[in-house]
């Protein structure tokens, strides 16, 4: 007989490993998570003693919202673990072409614009969840025109809007899901928006996760490409994967297959990979078109980062400043532009008396789906990023380029939020399941798939009982 689990898990990262730690530890199940990269994560990967000995680089550019008070920290505690945050970020700076001012400095208010926005703020606190989901399929830009008369406050929050969103336009921003996260901020921590960086790079979310799953039996294969969750008579039986290596090129091999068998799968890869696992052929698939359709339909509305790790000598950012970097538009690239000094929160992350610096444009994925492009976007934020941090080529040590495509999920554009999310449960498959950042779940990139992979895990437990 093939060895059977209760559940296959395909992806490790902070979704898929969530919903395995949760049904090994409270549902005693048997779990299988496979994983076609060589280490754990996902997004969420640290490259600990990389490029050099005392470095620890991550896998783009992550300020982790609310911190000790997020989702991503309520998924560890749930299963016994705990995560060590830095402090809260102190300011947000925003480049305003010729320096870094604080937020409040760019957009300064009168007193009466003052109680205001503190007006404002005591609304958005107080505001329903029906209330949050009518807004879904509207913008930002609508909410403001309607709720906010005086102009310096709307700008005020359009900057909020686009750190919340990595979306320029507060006509492209979904309401619903600023909302939210205004709203969570608030009742939280008394702010319209607090982040935090966990102490052991971001690794240190998902590793309490790792531990739990082998501490109640469960297994994890790293390296193991599913190629296929196999479905028969409409109802999930396992999932293929490669059983050996293969010694043509790339771009001439078929692998051979073993089939995993379970009782069920949960599929925590995102929307936009998953034709690579499940027919997505309307005359074949097992799934019903209607569904095909939508998933073809958004799978490409996501945002893109593009940047650079960087690695310094010395310092040009003062040590002891605890901010995230932003500005709207740079000069040469055109794109949004965010950095975080990762070793100013966390000094296990750079040798002593070095910087670390984490920096990226955020784009939407035709902008950087060509790699000619993604290249030239590259040396156009180099100049960006020269002028807004003096120094920093005369004390480069290393500079370390990446791409993330899909890096919050899906794009936070009215119609793709909330509800409009794809669900946690396959139509028509009673045992074939979907968590992470692209499906249902609210909140900033982690903290939405650690949600989405809390629910996914519940309507699991839920059969069970």
């Amino acid at each position: 007989m093939a060895e059977r689990y209760d559940t296959i898990i395909v992806g490790a990262g902070i979704a898929g490993l969530g919903v395995a730690a949760i049904l090994a530890k409270e549902g005693g199940l048997k779990v299988l998570v496979v994983d076609r990269y060589p280490k754990f994560g996902g997004r969420l990967i640290s490259y600990v003693d990389y490029p050099n000995k005392g470095w620890c680089v991550d896998t783009g550019l992550h300020l982790i919202e609310l911190g000790e008070k997020s989702c991503c920290n309520e998924l560890n505690s749930r299963v016994g673990k705990e995560v060590r945050w830095a402090p809260f970020s102190e300011t947000v700076d925003i480049w305003n072409g010729g320096k870094f001012i604080n937020i409040a400095e760019l957009v300064p208010l009168t007193k009466d614009e003052k109680r205001s926005f503190r007006a404002i703020l005591q609304k958005i606190a107080s505001i329903t969840d029906h209330e949050i989901e009518a807004w879904d399929c509207r913008s930002l830009e609508e909410w403001l025109i309607e709720n906010v008369p005086q102009q310096p406050v709307r700008d005020l929050f359009a900057d909020f809007g686009m750190i919340m969103t990595t979306i320029p336009s507060t006509i492209d921003m979904a309401a619903g899901e600023v909302l939210y996260i205004a709203r969570e901020n608030l009742c939280k921590t008394r702010q319209l928006l607090q982040a935090s960086y966990p102490l052991k790079g971001t690794e240190g979310i998902t590793c309490g996760l790792v531990e739990v799953i082998k501490e109640n039996g469960g297994e994890i294969k790293l390296n193991c490409e599913a190629e296929e969750i196999v479905i028969e008579d409409r109802k999930v039986v396992g999932v293929r994967i490669r059983a050996k290596e293969h010694i043509y090129q790339e771009d001439y091999r078929i692998f051979e297959t073993e089939t995993k068998y379970a009782d069920r799968v949960v599929c925590a890869v995102p929307i936009y990979h998953l034709s690579r696992i499940i027919d997505f052929d309307p005359a074949t698939s097992p799934l019903p078109r209607w569904w095909i359709k939508r998933i073809s339909d958004i799978r490409h509305e996501v945002t893109a980062l593009v940047g650079y790790m960087i690695g310094l000598s010395e310092p040009i950012i003062d040590p002891k400043k605890r901010s995230f970097f932003t500005a709207l538009k740079t000069r040469h690239s055109g794109f949004p532009f965010q950095a975080l000094p990762a070793s100013n929160f966390s000094p296990d992350v750079a040798p002593e008396g070095k910087q670390l610096i984490h920096t990226d444009v955020v784009c939407e994925h035709p902008d950087v789906a060509d790699k000619f492009k993604r290249e030239r976007i590259l040396n156009l934020m180099w100049e960006d990023i020269k002028e807004m941090f003096p120094g920093v080529e005369e004390n480069l040590e290393w500079r370390l380029p990446y791409y993330v495509d899909g890096c919050d999920g899906l794009a936070r554009k009215p119609g793709l939020v909330g509800n409009f999310k794809p669900g946690p449960k396959a139509p028509g498959i009673p045992n074939l399941y979907f968590a992470g950042d692209t499906y249902l779940g609210r909140g900033l990139a982690t903290n939405g798939a650690a949600r989405s992979a809390m629910l996914c895990a519940d309507l699991i437990l839920e059969t069970l009982r």
